[in-house]
């Protein structure tokens, strides 16, 4: 049995380990000012937040096209694979709903494997290229399904942003928690839940103090972290990525780190300078 991995593009993984590992990306809509655009395919990230403070309103985002994810899974079956469908936490989107809607209306639905990722961008991202080493392996689903699941329990998720006000304005956080943020002028830390959702965690005063705040809550939690590949993602602050990369490699002594741009699935709501840091821990 052999299997193909599939997400969406909100995994953020780079394009280069994204074709090495052999992962299908299947491109997530995004509406800007009245007109959609697929992610990857007519809008690209630096495209995107170059103009990102022109647009007339916050883009908005939907899940992929329902006859997307069923052409995409028929195709894989075609070829002979099994399919790993791995896709956007449900707390933020209603992808998984319909790729398991869509599973049933395939040729072979047993052979259609959803997880919910409960995770965004590159930690999820992290998340796929983990299940791909897994079953290629050659375990059977049966035999993956609860290493991939053990490892999801695991994956930390935390996050500076430069301002509360998207993720306000797309009902990912609180009104209360944005008016606070901004009343106090704070930079603020948050995380995804074990439920898949967006919370805020802590609030400190500059930019720096947040990214040596995302350090701090990563070297009390992480596990084993001279064998762990941690994933660090941006939105247009690759300098400011780069000093998170020098902070951890002060601090924290790691297999490797990889770094992704949050792409405009995301990006939408978070907006630029968006800084995200992933590793495994103890929960």
């Amino acid at each position: 049995m052999s299997f193909k991995v599939l997400v969406d593009s909100a995994a953020d993984i780079p394009l280069d380990k994204a074709n090495d590992a052999g992962i299908i990306t299947v491109p997530m809509p995004v509406n800007i000012d009245g007109k959609t655009f697929l992610e990857g395919v007519d809008l690209q990230t630096k495209d995107f937040y170059a103009k990102f403070e022109t647009f007339k309103e916050l883009p908005k985002t939907s899940q992929p096209n329902p006859n997307t994810l069923l052409e995409a899974y028929e195709k894989i079956l075609s070829e002979g694979h099994d399919v790993a469908a791995i896709h956007l936490s449900s707390g933020l989107s209603s992808t998984v709903a319909t790729a398991r809607m869509m599973r049933e209306m395939t040729s072979a639905p047993e052979r259609i494997h959803v997880i919910d990722s409960l995770g965004a961008s590159f930690g999820y991202g992290l998340l796929a290229l983990f299940t791909q080493n897994i079953l290629k392996s050659g375990a059977s689903w049966e035999e993956a399904e609860n290493t991939i699941l053990e490892y999801r329990k695991h994956i930390r998720y935390v996050f500076t942003l430069d301002t509360l006000e998207y993720l306000v304005k797309g009902g990912r956080v609180s009104k209360p928690a944005g008016f606070i943020g901004g009343l106090l002028d704070v930079k603020p830390v948050l995380h995804i839940t074990p439920e898949g959702k967006i919370e805020p965690f802590a609030k400190v005063r500059t930019r720096r103090a947040a990214i040596r705040k995302l350090v701090d809550v990563m070297e009390q939690e992480i596990v084993n972290s001279e064998e762990q590949v941690i994933g660090i993602s941006h939105s247009a602050c690759f300098d400011e990525a780069q000093i998170l990369i020098e902070e951890i490699h002060q601090r924290i002594k790691v297999k490797d780190i990889w770094i992704s741009e949050i792409g405009c699935v995301v990006g939408s709501h978070t907006g630029p300078g968006t800084l995200a840091l992933f590793y495994s821990c103890l929960k």
